[in-house]
């Protein structure tokens, strides 16, 4: 629901020098008159430095030497339901009254960066509704106050000149013009634009983070050289072991080997002895020369008893040839087999002294363990980076949920051809007779400035005010602050194309809000704007003369006990809070 601001009353009194200025304010057009240089404009600035504003201090230089309180009583309507407001501000002062609540005091408001001052930005921004951030230095703020008036107040000195210009040092912030225009038209509001900027700088920062540690990882030569050398340790130790137990198997099926070879060769050489044994005991049991083992006496020697003893010692010889033979055969596996083991011993020996001092890039065993550390380092640059990559996609998918780039562009396309058709229509109005068919100068996000001078460029920015203003309207939830226009016959204009902008004042001011607008008198007896009100306007504008529409610098005049209710409030107020 829309937030609208109407001012009621104006008082501005000086107790040091008793001097004032007072005017009501109606709820429709209200027409600020007097002669040049009477203080027109000064109505307008004192409205802005009642709210907090400093931007126009200079400006009111010569009325402030008189340390006068400014007072401005206002209703904030909001659907139905109406709430008084009252600011009153003295110097560096200012009280704020809304209904009956109490009185919110800010103390030290001269300067736009001090604390108090940033505290009265905020509690207008929560008063109005309104929280547009500003990116300034990488940083989000929220706006200037001045922000919140900007589309409502076109400055007698640039704003029938420059776009955006009646306060001035807002074009520092970055990407100004876009976020002021997408939050003034609804495009995104600011908690969208704060929030998806928020997860923007996070994806940001995570996203350089990663690369930054994939370059580190990648550029870090330690990291790189223990990696390396780990992995050439590691395979060296690996092939070592597979080597290691290769020549292990092999060593213990030899030894087992050899422990058989060995048995069957001390079993083979008892065999031989017992074998020899016998033939030797057998030699003495020859028939011929023989005498018998038991009784000594001669033996018979029968032929068939020299044959069984030359059978029988043959046979022995063959077994003892036999044995021999295998005696000598199994000796030699187990030479063989105790040679090839002491020389696998040596291996698996040299093997292990090799890798214990293995180096490789000035990489050993001891040194492998310092190594570690660069590897774990790398293996938490690792684990980082895939934490970092989880951030990464979530914060990824969180931005699906906001506005793309394009489709905000879409509908930035959108408010443009809105707004062309509207301004298209107001210059008709007003008989703009510029080309202004490239769309930089009728497409609302492309427009800087126009290529126009005088009246003509005079209409034209009037066209684009009253155009930007009717959008404004047409969006939900952007608060509502009177019209001002200071000065709208600020080039000296002839009589017809007075008529001309009085006439479209009329047919297109805002129906929803106040439009105060200022004219100059001509002369001192000639009271033209009485006639332009009852002409253009069915007499329904109120008519605020400064300085009587005759006096020159006569904003403030002579205090002779007006309005001594409400003065005497304010220095209540004032003393008591």
């Amino acid at each position: 629901m829309k937030l609208k601001l109407i001012i009621n009353h104006l008082f501005v009194y000086s107790e040091s020098t008793q001097k004032y200025f007072y005017a009501e304010l109606s709820n429709g057009l209200n027409i600020i008159s007097g002669r040049n240089t009477s203080g027109k404009s000064t109505f307008f600035l004192a409205i802005n430095y009642a709210f907090g504003i400093n931007d126009f201090n200079s400006q009111l230089r010569a009325i402030l030497d008189y340390k006068p309180i400014f007072r401005l009583d206002c209703v904030l309507q909001k659907g139905t339901e109406d709430t008084t407001l009252t600011l009153i501000r003295e110097d560096e002062m200012l009280l704020i009254k809304i209904g009956n609540l109490p009185i919110r005091r800010f103390n030290g408001i001269s300067a736009n960066n001090s604390a108090e001052h940033v505290k009265l930005k905020e509690y207008f921004h929560d008063l109005f509704n309104f929280h547009l951030s500003l990116e300034s230095q990488n940083e989000y703020k929220l706006s200037p106050i001045e922000v919140i008036f900007l589309p409502y107040f076109i400055s007698q000195k640039v704003g029938w000149v420059y776009m955006r210009k009646s306060f001035s040092s807002l074009d520092f912030f970055r990407n100004f013009k876009n976020d002021y225009l997408d939050y003034y038209l609804g495009i995104e509001n600011d908690f969208e634009r704060s929030k998806k900027k928020e997860i923007e700088l996070k994806l940001k920062a995570v996203s350089e983070e990663i690369r930054f540690l994939e370059r580190a990882e990648v550029s870090n030569d330690d990291f790189q050289i223990s990696k390396l050398s780990d992995e050439d340790y590691s395979a060296h130790s690996i092939s070592y072991i597979e080597s290691y137990s290769e020549k292990l198997k092999e060593l213990t099926a030899d030894e087992n080997d050899y422990v058989l070879k060995c048995n069957e060769l001390g079993f083979l050489i008892e065999r031989l002895s017992v074998l020899r044994k016998v033939s030797r005991n057998h030699s003495h049991q020859d028939p011929e020369t023989g005498l018998c083992p038991v009784c000594e006496q001669s033996l018979a020697h029968p032929l068939s008893a020299s044959y069984k003893f030359l059978q029988e010692q043959n046979d022995t010889n063959t077994e003892i040839t036999s044995y021999k033979s295998q005696i000598k055969n199994v000796q030699s596996k187990i030479n063989t087999l105790n040679k090839r083991i002491r020389e696998n011993k040596v291996v698996v020996e040299n093997n292990y002294r090799v890798v214990s001092k293995y180096t490789n890039s000035e990489h050993s065993f001891e040194s492998w363990l310092n190594n570690k550390t660069n590897i774990r380092l790398s293996q938490n640059v690792h684990q980082k980076i895939g934490e970092l990559v989880i951030k990464q996609n979530a914060y990824q998918d969180e931005l699906k949920k906001y506005k793309t780039a394009a489709e905000v562009e879409k509908l930035r396309i959108e408010k443009n051809i809105e707004f062309a058709g509207i301004f298209s229509k107001y210059r008709t109005a007003l008989e703009t007779v510029d080309d202004l068919d490239e769309p930089r100068f009728n497409q609302l996000y492309d427009i800087t400035a126009f290529p126009s001078d005088g009246v003509e460029l005079h209409k034209t920015v009037m066209a684009y005010h009253f155009a930007f203003n009717k959008l404004i309207k047409l969006t939900n939830n952007i608060h509502r602050l009177p019209f001002m226009l200071d000065a709208i016959f600020k080039e000296d204009i002839e009589t017809y194309t007075r008529g001309l902008i009085l006439k479209f004042i009329s047919n297109y001011m805002p129906d929803d809000t106040q439009t105060i607008i200022s004219i100059a008198e001509k002369s001192d007896h000639e009271k033209l704007v009485q006639d332009y009100n009852a002409n253009y306007f069915g007499g329904k504008g109120k008519i605020i003369f400064i300085g009587d529409g005759i006096n020159v610098k006569s904003f403030l005049t002579d205090y002779n006990g007006q309005q001594p209710g409400l003065l005497k409030e304010t220095l209540e107020y004032i003393e008591n809070n």
